[in-house]
Formats: structure tokens, C-alpha cells, sequence
């Protein structure tokens, strides 16, 4: 796989020509490049002459998006869910969304939202996270398109987007840095706000941990692709071959 600061620095000057738009589209309508059983198509190799041969080679799911990711590192199932989890910010859908997640953490953070949060007049619960989730990601579309960091008062852009591409590796790890060590730290957020040594918790019940780096690419209401998640962290569990998140 390519590494992170050629496929930023390569998204940042080719990626978001309009004349790569039209190629994507013939890309997806291809009969060679069929969707598999597996949910996406085989390896697709852009041509040398491609403005997004740099990026290196993908897989497109049965959604149109084309995901970057090697699959010895990242299974094909756990990045159609990171997919899904996305989709679900994208199309405002709290029933997608909550299948993403694991159903403990469901049950323990809605609990703890409602009675932190919630006021005389209003319970606030997990669903209303959510919608700040999706407002906060739209407000990162925003101010991609805007060039803004303070959107509050942007009354011209609705932030909506498609996604187009998701790449995902391996986080790199620092000197002495393990990859236990920056999952424990992922959820030590948990641990505070659940009281207890959520870690443990959910190394215990799960089959495996996979903690990787992730971004987001989407296209905005101007019509261009933005890069709206870069290098961010996230951490899913896996239970019998199926991947849940925590947030």
C-alpha cells in the first residue's frame, strides 16, 4: 500500500479534477470491475496515465466508493462496516449507525448520556449524539469548501456529501509505542465516563481488537472532492467475523 503523506499530498493536487469525476463514473458502470460476493470487486490498478495512479490501487464496493486498503491488514468486512459507518452520517440514519456499534456500548453510553445530559425539559440520548456527529461532519465539509474554520454562521452551504473514497492502514506507531498502548488510550474516555475498565471489558468479550487510521473523502455540494477525515484513529472490535465501534 501507499503511505499516508503521498496519498495526502496526492489527493491535495490531483485528485479533485473534474475531468477524474467522469473517468470515476465509467470506472463504476465497467462490467469488468463487478462487485464480488465479498461486497466489492477485485483489485483495480489505475493506469500510469490516470491522475490517480499515485494514490495506488482499490477496491469499489457495491456503493460506488472506492476503498484503499490492504487486506491482509484490514479485512474487506471490517472496511464495509467502517463504510457503513460513514454512509450512516452521510444519509442522517441512526438505525444504520447503531449497527455499527457495539450493542454494549450502546446500552452503558445512551444510560450515561441521559443521565448526564438530559435536562428538564429535554432527555438527551444517544440519537441526539448522533446528530451532532452528522452536523459536526457536515460543518467539516463546510469548511473545506469555504476555506472557513468558523462556519456557525454559514447560512449559504448545508455541508451535505457523498462519500467517494475511504482509505485505511495500519496506524503508525511511535518510538516504544505499541499498538495495545494506543488502543488502551482510545478508551480511556470509557473507562471514565462508564466507571469501570471498559479496555478489559471489551478485550474479554471480543475475539480481536483492530485499531488502524482512516480518512474520508467526499463529494461536497460544489460538486469537488474533499478530504472532510484525515488521518484520524478508531478502534472496532470483532465478535464471530462481524466488526462493531464505540462512538
Amino acid at each position: 500500500m501507499f503511505n499516508t503523506k503521498k496519498f495526502t499530498a496526492v489527493l491535495l493536487s490531483a485528485l479533485f479534477l473534474t475531468a477524474l469525476n467522469s473517468c470515476d463514473k465509467a470506472e463504476n458502470m465497467s462490467s469488468e470491475n463487478a462487485v464480488s460476493q465479498t461486497g466489492v470487486t477485485d483489485i483495480i490498478t489505475p493506469d500510469e496515465n490516470s491522475e490517480e495512479y499515485d494514490l495506488g490501487s482499490y477496491r469499489i464496493s457495491q456503493n460506488g466508493i472506492k476503498l484503499y486498503y490492504d487486506e491482509s491488514e484490514i479485512p474487506t468486512e471490517l472496511m464495509l462496516t467502517l463504510e457503513k459507518y460513514f454512509t450512516s452520517f452521510q444519509n442522517n440514519d441512526f438505525e444504520l449507525y447503531k449497527s455499527c456499534l457495539a450493542s454494549d456500548y450502546i446500552e452503558r453510553y445512551n444510560k450515561y448520556l441521559i443521565e448526564n445530559y438530559s435536562s428538564n425539559d429535554k432527555e438527551y440520548s444517544l440519537k441526539d449524539s448522533f446528530e451532532l456527529q452528522c452536523k459536526n461532519v457536515r460543518n467539516l465539509m463546510i469548511q473545506q469548501i469555504t476555506g472557513e474554520f468558523d462556519v456557525s454562521d454559514d447560512t449559504e452551504h448545508s455541508g451535505n456529501f457523498k462519500i467517494t473514497r475511504l482509505k485505511a492502514e495500519p496506524a503508525e506507531l511511535g518510538e516504544d509505542e505499541t499498538t495495545e498502548e494506543l488502543t488502551k488510550k482510545f478508551f480511556s474516555f470509557l473507562d471514565d465516563v462508564l466507571d469501570m475498565d471498559y479496555y478489559s471489558y471489551i478485550s474479554e468479550q471480543a475475539d480481536s481488537l483492530k485499531y488502524f487510521t482512516f480518512f474520508v473523502i467526499a463529494e461536497g455540494e460544489d460538486g469537488e472532492e474533499h478530504r472532510i477525515i484525515s488521518e484520524m484513529d478508531i478502534v472496532f472490535a470483532e465478535k464471530n467475523g462481524k466488526y462493531y465501534t464505540f462512538g
